[in-house]
This record gives structure tokens, sequence and C-alpha cells, in this order.
């Protein structure tokens, strides 16, 4: 072989590092996603994303058959309550669990995993494009999902709603509806990635998880900032009375809520890389 040929077989070889793990993730995050997309858990959580939406448009009919005149305050209040309650800690809470903890213990059950791993690809960036394939899909159900309960409790409610909604404080509020939903499926996703990893039943952690997620009105500041939905409730542009029984604290700034939850969200993948470092795959044990 000439010099020249040995030249061009070294230079189309493919770059590593960088270019090269970009190129990986962009592929793997575009397999998962078809791949996810197409399973039917799918179906489940796309079901939970739109259930906060449809309660709303239930609530909304029978207002309409009642003739009842509502606020934009009384809607903006309501609004609040579903968003915190019923999306964020029960519809977002479990589709994250669907979504992320399936993504490595689901092909581990289905004894497919190993075919990624002989794959020329360090795990790290397996374990970073299957993350991100995650956020992805929890986007996918859950940014439509939050706009949707949106619009359904305001355009419909004549002139007044729509000025709020449009023109008015409402257009900053839908905002950041939309970053806390988006900021919710990356720390929730770190979260129930990692379980997936650690956990050969993810929903015995999940179960516990979500004890503590709920009670988190009841526990001391401190413990308090050991949660997810405390630094999401901290971002929600509309506080939501939380009963005689909670202990005051003291909400989040918003630039602290954002940067801790990412820096949670990033020590959880730093933990997940560990684990799928060392991961042996014995399928007969699961």
């Amino acid at each position: 072989m000439s010099v020249a040929a040995a030249t061009d077989t070294r230079d189309s070889r493919p770059a590593g590092g960088w270019p090269l793990w970009r190129r990986q993730i962009a592929a793997v995050v575009s397999i998962e996603v078809r791949k996810n997309l197409l399973r039917g858990g799918s179906l489940l959580v796309l079901l939970m994303a739109v259930a906060p939406a449809a309660f709303l448009a239930l609530r909304w009919a029978i207002v309409v058959v009642a003739r009842r005149d509502e606020t934009t305050a009384v809607e903006t209040a309501v609004l609040a309550q579903v968003f915190q309650i019923f999306l964020l800690r029960t519809a977002m809470f479990f589709g994250c669990v669907g979504i992320f903890t399936h993504l490595f213990r689901g092909e581990i059950l289905q004894r497919s995993l190993h075919y990624y791993f002989l794959a020329p690809m360090r795990r790290e960036v397996l374990l970073v494009a299957k993350y991100l394939a995650g956020v992805v899909l929890a986007w996918t159900a859950f940014l439509p999902a939050t706009l949707g309960s949106l619009v359904v409790v305001y355009l419909p409610s004549g002139a007044a709603g729509r000025e709020y909604l449009l023109h008015g404080p409402g257009l900053g509020q839908a905002v950041a509806y939309l970053g806390v939903a988006a900021l919710g499926c990356v720390g929730y996703g770190a979260v129930f990635l990692l379980m997936g990893l650690w956990a050969r039943n993810p929903l015995l952690p999940a179960a516990a998880l979500l004890g503590w997620e709920w009670i988190n009105f009841l526990l001391p500041p401190m413990l308090k900032r050991l949660s997810v939905i405390h630094y999401l409730q901290s971002l929600c542009p509309v506080p939501v009375d939380q009963g005689p029984l909670a202990l005051p604290a003291e909400a989040t700034s918003a630039p602290v809520a954002i940067l801790g939850l990412l820096l949670l969200a990033a020590l959880l993948l730093v933990l997940a890389m560990r684990r799928v470092r060392r991961l042996e795959l014995v399928y007969g044990e699961d």
C-alpha cells in the first residue's frame, strides 16, 4: 500500500472524542425515541399527560352547563392547583417513572441491552443518549399537555380569558408553567434513570419517593430542599395553599431553584455513569 493510500485510509476514519460522541448520541437518541414511541407503555404515559387538560375541560363543561360566571382570578387559582397537584405530583411523576426506568431496566428484562454494549461506544455516551431520548419523550408528552391545560382554562372563557392569556399576566405565567414542566422532566428523569440502573424493581423506590414528594409540605425547611417538587413549586408563578398543617418555609429563588435542579440532574447522571460503567449483564438473575 502506498503512503498516499495509507494516509487516505487513516483520514477517512471517524474522528474520536466529541465529534464521534455527538454522532453516536444523535444516532442513539433517534433510535430510542422511535422505539419507545411505538411501545405500549407510551400510550399510558400520553393518557396520563392529557388527563389534567381533560379534567379542566370537563370542569369547563360543567361551568357552562351550570351557567356560572368565573373570573380569571378563579381560573388562575384552579389552574395552579391542577398543575402542581395533578400534573407535577401525579401525571409527570408516574410518566417519568414509565419512561426513564424502562430505558435500561426494560432492555435488561427484554435481554436486548447487550446489543448496545457490544457496539464500539462508551457506556457513558450510551447513558447520556438514552437520558436525552427520555427527556425528548417526556417533553413530547408533558409540554403540549401543559399548553393544552392553559388553553382549556382561558380561551373558552371569552374575551376576558383570551386577553388575560395572550396580552396580560397569563402569558408570562404560561411561559413559567412550560419552563417548570420542562425542568420537572429533566429532574425526575435523572432520578428514575438512576433507579432503573440500581434497583431490580424500580417501583419500590419510586413508591417511597412518591410518598416523600407528597409529604413535602409537612417537612421542615431543610428536608424540603431534598426533593424535586420543592424546587418546582418555587418556580410556579401562582402559589398554592398547602393547608393548615404545612410547615412554613421560604420559597427558593428562581435562579437557585433552576441551578439546583440542573446540578441535581448532573450529579445523578454522574452516579448513573459510574453504575453503567460497572454493570454486568446476567439475564438469568432478572
